[in-house]
């Protein structure tokens, strides 16, 4: 008899089949359990492990041992017409049967059941806490585009590789399936490739997946290269390089996010986005304004206008530089260029109509030219198209502030820093707001996460002094106020004024009135009475609440418009209770502006 034919008479084949199919099937079920039960990471690497020893075992029992009627027998103790083996073997295929029905209804179950009942609940965890613009977006259909490596010989050229990730960055942003970390905190990391791992930046991030790569420009000759990444082990998934001409780069640009929308397996896309093609040159130009428009070192802003401008010239179609010249229009010129603003945006627009960027540029263009209900019909638009845009998320939660609606606001601003969590502006304003309504303990929080990104920036620093003080944490609250500096600037909301504020509440907070009127009569003496809301605050603060509504009063004599949250200033609480309040919070709305 063959060894082949030796293996079938012992059932060794069965054994071996039932053996496979019961693994699966434990492996499958312990994974499913493995949150439920809440199982330590290891317990499924333990389980296939033991498995896995468990393979050799039975082998060896089913070629030296035979179940019997009887009970279990050693093969050397049964004849070779043992009649009990044709039985044994039968057994052994209805279990086999059994456990493979077992193991179809499981896989039908886990893959119609149990896989879309979690992804429902994560979409509902992610909802709950403000996310419902992402309950489409599976949980590994997630990416960041770090800034790709400059390689050229000048270092100038880096314009060009930073304006190329954004590009990327702006074309996988429209697949609303896919969730894409928003440029700041990409850029984040810039300067930090080489000293951060990968996998670390995505878990920062919350992404699943990394593009990263260089480029490396020549006159009209460009290589780029890019590859994808799994943040999970590092896995290479794709990767390809491109040697071609200046004007091949929107093709490039093409090539990688259908790459990139093929390997994340983004099957609702339909095909892959496309990138808007423009002369090259006004495209370089257009990469080179928003180089020194993102960057803001001072006579950066007067670069922008000019690199926009000739991008234009050169090409009136580029939507890149008119996005980019409505808002420099407005603040490079003094009088404010409304009329050359809103035209910019207006043909923004016309060239992009579903660029919520552009859309929202041209409502504040429309504000700024008085045009408020054309303004407001053009921010819903724009709020509707941005809903996974931080820049137009951060702006509705500004002007809902402004508004006084400080629960939309917060809502909004916590929703940008989701999509953009190192943008440190927006966790700044998210603590600032979050003083309005009344959170100082999440203030201080978010205000320690920014200091955590940038030590010592003054702005955080203030806020956590102010969420100290109504926290009651005074002797925490003075020695930040003192610890930071600030450059002299009155019309600055956390200008000097505002520490010599604070230090005034605080010295009436912790009972030494001697020094609380002292700082009061040297705030008076120092700034006058340009700053009546911030005295009307401190008057507050002290429970003076006659000499708080004369400073009210003042400030809506004498202001056609006025940032309605001001009036949520926590500082003046004490007044909520006075019949004056609702006539003063009534006419303050009425002045209240919006930009």
């Amino acid at each position: 008899m063959s060894f082949f034919s030796e293996l079938k008479r012992r059932n060794v084949f069965r054994v071996l089949a039932a053996y496979l199919v019961t693994a699966w099937l434990l492996i499958e079920v312990s994974s499913t359990l493995e949150q439920t039960l809440r199982l330590p990471d290891w317990a499924d690497t333990l389980l296939a492990f033991f498995l896995i020893l468990g393979f050799p075992v039975a082998l060896f029992f089913s070629w030296a041992y035979e179940i019997t009627p009887e009970g279990i027998k050693r093969e050397k103790d049964l004849s070779d017409d043992y009649g009990s083996r044709p039985v044994t073997g039968r057994k052994l295929d209805r279990l086999i049967i059994v456990l493979m029905a077992a193991a179809l209804v499981y896989f039908a179950v886990d893959k119609f059941f149990i896989t879309q009942q979690t992804r429902e609940q994560t979409a509902v965890e992610r909802i709950a806490g403000g996310d419902a613009s992402l309950q489409n977006v599976e949980p590994d259909l997630s990416i960041a585009v770090l800034p790709f490596v400059n390689m050229s010989s000048e270092p100038e050229q880096e314009y060009f590789s930073d304006g190329l990730t954004e590009e990327l960055l702006n074309l996988l942003a429209g697949i609303s399936e896919l969730k894409v970390a928003a440029r700041t905190s990409s850029f984040f990391y810039k300067d930090k490739l080489d000293s951060v791992p990968l996998t670390e930046i995505a878990r920062q991030l919350e992404v699943a997946h990394v593009l990263e790569g260089s480029v490396r420009k020549s006159g009209d000759r460009v290589r780029i290269t890019a590859q994808l990444i799994s943040a999970d082990d590092g896995f290479h998934l794709w990767s390809a390089t491109w040697d071609r001409t200046l004007e091949d780069v929107f093709a490039i640009q093409d090539e990688i996010a259908a790459a990139v929308t093929r390997e994340l397996q983004v099957t609702l896309l339909g095909e892959a986005p496309h990138a808007t093609v423009v002369d090259a040159e006004s495209y370089e130009l257009a990469l080179q304004g928003r180089f020194f428009f993102n960057r803001r070192n001072e006579g950066d802003l007067p670069k922008a206008l000019e690199a926009f401008e000739r991008a234009v010239d050169i090409d009136p179609s580029n939507a890149i530089a008119w996005t980019g010249l409505a808002p420099l229009y407005y603040w490079l010129n003094d009088p404010p260029d409304v009329k050359r603003s809103l035209a910019a945006a207006q043909r923004a627009v016309e060239l992009e109509p579903e660029n919520p960027e552009a859309r929202m540029r041209y409502s504040m263009a429309l504000y700024w030219s008085g045009k408020k209900d054309e303004g407001s019909e053009q921010f819903e638009q724009a709020a509707e198209m941005g809903q996974q845009n931080p820049l137009v998320l951060s702006i509705r939660a500004g002007r809902s502030c402004y508004e006084g609606d400080i629960d939309t606001c917060t809502r909004l601003q916590r929703r940008a820093l989701e999509l953009d969590p190192l943008h440190v502006t927006n966790r700044g304003n998210l603590a600032r707001y979050l003083l309005y309504a009344g959170g100082f303990d999440e203030s201080a929080a978010e205000a320690l996460r920014l200091l955590e990104i940038i030590p010592d920036r003054p702005n955080a620093m203030m806020t956590l002094a102010e969420a100290r003080l109504h926290q009651g944490r005074h002797a925490e609250a003075r020695e930040l106020i003192q610890k930071t500096e600030l450059t002299p600037d009155p019309t600055d909301m956390d200008g000097l004024e505002q520490k010599d504020l604070l230090l005034a509440a605080i010295e009436f907070s912790v009972g030494d009135f001697e020094a609380a009127d002292a700082a009061v009569r040297e705030f008076r003496g120092k700034y006058g009475d340009r700053f009546k809301a911030k005295l009307a605050m401190l008057h507050a603060w002290r429970g003076e609440s006659d000499e708080a509504f004369l400073y009210l009063e003042r400030v809506l004599a004498e202001n056609e418009a006025l940032p309605n949250m001001v009036i949520h200033d926590p500082m003046l609480v004490s007044l909520h209770d006075d019949p004056r309040w609702a006539g003063i919070t009534a006419r303050w709305a009425e002045k209240a502006w919006i930009w």
